[in-house]
This record gives C-alpha cells, structure tokens and sequence, in this order.
C-alpha cells in the first residue's frame, strides 16, 4: 500500500486502523472524495472521539468516583488519581497561601488546581473529590481537544494522523491521572506556532508548557537545534526570547502571590528513585544510589539528550526532521530521569501523530504501557496484601519492558517520518536543489 494512502486515508492503508473502522461504518469509500472538507472537519471528529475516550477513563475509575481514593481500594482497583488531592485546603487565598499543593507543584500546574478548587463547591469531603474530579476531567477533555486541533493543523493534508493523540488507548489509563495534559497541549500550540512561522508565539507558549511541565524543554531543544542547522538564526533569538518572557513572567506571578517557584525544583534534587526508573530497579534488587547522585544522573541525561540532538540534527538535511528527534531526545530525558510516571505516556502522542507513526506500533506500544498501568499498582498496593502483591522482580521486567517499547516506538519514527511528504514542523527548512545540482548537507559550510 503507498505511504500517501496510508496517511491519507489510514482505514485503506493500514489493518488496524481498518478493522477500528468498522465500529463507525467501515473503511472510506473507493470513490470518496478524500480531504474534500478540510483538516478542520477531521480535527472537529477527532476532538469529539477524544472525549469518548476519556469518558472510558472516567468509567475506568468509578470504583473510586463512587468510594473516594483514599485507602488501598484505589490501588487494588487501579483508579487512583492525583487530582482529587486537589480538593483538600480551603478556598480563597492563593495557590501557594491555602492549597498545600501549591508548593510541590510547577507554576501552572499549581494554578489550574487551585482554580479548580475555587469552582468545587463546600460539601462533604467525599462530595467535594467527586465534583472537583468532575470539573478536572471536563477541563482535560478541553486540553485534549486543544492538542488534537492543533495536532491537525499541523498535518493539513494529512490531519487524520492526529488520531494518534485523539484515540489512543491510553487516554483511558493515563489522562486522568494528573494535569499533565496543560503542559501537552501548551507544548503542542506552541510547535503549531512554530509550524507556521511564529516564534515569538511558539517561545511563549513552550515556555508556559515549561511552567507546567519540565519536559517541553526537549522540544525546545530540537527547534533550537534545527533552526540553526537551517540557519534561522533571527527565528531561534525570538523563540527564546518569547520562551524566557514567558518563564519570567510565570516565575513573577508566583514571587507576587506569596510562592517559591523553584520549591518543586529543589524538592526534587532531594527526592529518591521513583516507579518506573532505572534508579527503582536498583533499590529493589538491594542496591541504593543517593538522591544527589540520581540528580546527576538525571542531569547527564540531559547532556546526553543535547549531544544526541547535536549528532543526529547535523546529518542531511532530507533525513533529519524535527519530530522524531523531539521524539528521541525525550525518551532519552525520561529513561534517564529519577522517575517514569504512568502519565508520561501523554507525552509522546504528538509526536507519534507528527511522526506518521504506524498504528501497529503505536498499538504495541501503548498495548505495553496498559500492562505496566496494571503492575505497576499491583506492586504499589503490596504492603497491603503481600499474598496477591506482584513480587519486585516481575515489576521489574515489566519496567525494562515499557523501557524498550520507548525506546522502540522512538526507533520506529524516524522511519516512519519518512512517509510524510515535508516536515511539518521546519518551516525554514532550505528548498531542496534543482535536478542535476550537487547536494550540500547544512553543516557542511
């Protein structure tokens, strides 16, 4: 099957997404006019696809909607989720004066939840969970339409891909579990800037991402790295100009509002290993590493993230494109860090949408990261119940495993990239040389 077919209309080209297909109808028609309405019309289905997957989310957790998500319950039934903490404190004041969040939290993130505290009306404490994870999951379905949207108009004449980020299975495991989803969406507004020549509006909503998230440093880092592979030296001073702005400004708004924004930071350094890391497996097979030495760790892969980026954005011009390689260097970042949230997955959908990822690697991955979903909170809740608790050794393979899946599905995007006619996220890309010219690779001058 051709990759334009594939990327046109997934339901031709591709058995998964053709056999999905028969739950609306079957594949597209032999005589349909493909692309007739527009990216926008796809883009308007995919968002409303969107929250039906997070609605099989919200049934996902109704044991601990219906019971609270205290106790070992939320555990075993694997419907725990950080959002109701949210919930606790009083109203009024600031994100940093009355939510004891606040404190833990990066700036946005600690602002939106204190948000929805405000609009989660006084009642029982078990009432007040319930609405206020009401509220959250309504605002998630909103962010994930966001970056659905702006997913497509990325891919205009291939914005079916954003399915990637619209129907992935784990949007049912994983989307609820946090707000990590603010900074996803921000991140992905901001390559959508980026993608139609607006760094200074691309800089300021990657850097609010970073006020949210950590991880869209990456994606900066590959901009940065491809611009001035390609030269674009005035449109790298304004994407960082645009991000440092937007930094600053969310730092002062903590400062004015009583807060420390670098309080998560600093807890950081001193935390331990977390689920999911390298630094875990160690602490369970009997070993122990400092908390100042994972931070080092932590930081070397941030090196190593930059060099790889250096090495990999100096090759040809035709084979280097800046989604798999924002793609790379963040799994590089996140295999290297102190800990691999279950909602880390959230991360990497963009990407695979504007990587043309095959859905049978998508599907194997995400098939991957359901199962350590599952294990990962029957190793958790073990204290609680040795006799049915998953032994640290099978939650270790189960860690290796969702580590080569990222590091597998990361593989498999630069080859699949290839498909795309253009790289939509290098606008400033040279045109390609006239037939018969000689081809120079960027660096080479």
């Amino acid at each position: 099957m051709p990759a334009q077919t594939r990327l046109t209309t997934p339901s031709r080209g591709e058995e998964p997404a053709l056999v999905a297909s028969q739950i609306v109808g079957g594949p597209v028609g032999r005589f349909a006019a493909v692309g007739r309405r527009g990216w926008t019309y796809a883009a308007a289905v995919l968002s409303a696809l969107a929250s039906v997957m997070v609605a099989l989310g919200v049934a996902q957790k109704n044991h601990c909607i219906r019971s609270g998500w205290g106790g070992t319950g939320a555990l075993w039934r694997e419907c725990y989720s950080d959002l109701p903490v949210g919930a606790e404190g009083p109203h009024g004041g600031t994100p940093w004066s009355s939510f004891g969040q606040g404190g833990t939290q990066p700036v946005l993130t600690a602002v939106l939840s204190w948000i929805v505290k405000q609009l989660t009306p006084s009642g029982s404490s078990l009432s007040e969970q319930q609405i206020y994870f009401a509220i959250s999951a309504v605002i998630i379905v909103l962010l994930i339409a966001a970056t659905t949207i702006a997913t497509a108009s990325m891919l205009r004449g291939t914005p079916w891909l954003a399915a990637h980020v619209a129907l992935s299975p784990v949007l049912i495991t994983a989307s609820l579990l946090s707000f990590d989803v603010l900074g996803v969406a921000l991140a992905t507004l901001g390559m959508a800037a980026w993608a139609r020549r607006h760094p200074v509006a691309a800089g300021v909503l990657i850097g609010a991402a970073t006020m949210a998230r950590t991880y869209p440093l990456v994606i900066l880092l590959a901009m940065v790295l491809i611009a001035q592979r390609d030269r674009a030296h005035d449109a790298i001073v304004r994407l960082l100009a645009g991000a440092a702005g937007a930094i600053v400004l969310c730092i002062a708004l903590a400062y004015g509002l009583g807060g420390n924004p670098f309080a998560p930071y600093s807890s950081w350094w001193h935390q331990g290993a977390g689920y999911g890391s390298l630094g875990y497996l160690v602490q369970i097979a009997g070993g122990t590493i400092g908390s100042a030495a994972l931070s080092i760790i932590a930081i070397l892969g941030w090196v190593a993230a930059v060099l790889t980026g250096l090495y990999l954005s100096g090759r040809p011009v035709e084979r280097t494109r800046l989604a798999p390689l924002a793609l790379t260097l963040l799994v590089i970042v996140m295999l290297t860090g102190k800990s691999v949230s279950v909602q880390c997955c959230l991360w990497v959908l963009p990407l695979l949408a504007l990587t043309a990822t095959r859905w049978r690697d998508h599907l194997m991955w995400a098939g991957v990261e359901i199962v350590y979903f599952a294990m990962v909170f029957m190793y958790i809740a073990g204290p609680s119940n040795p006799a049915k608790a998953l032994p640290g050794a099978a939650y270790s393979f189960f860690v290796v495993l969702r580590m080569v899946a990222y590091v597998g599905i990361a593989w498999a995007s630069w080859e699949s990239a290839d498909d795309l006619p253009r790289d939509p996220l290098n606008p400033y890309q040279p045109a390609p040389p006239r037939s018969g010219a000689t081809y120079v690779p960027a660096l080479a001058d």
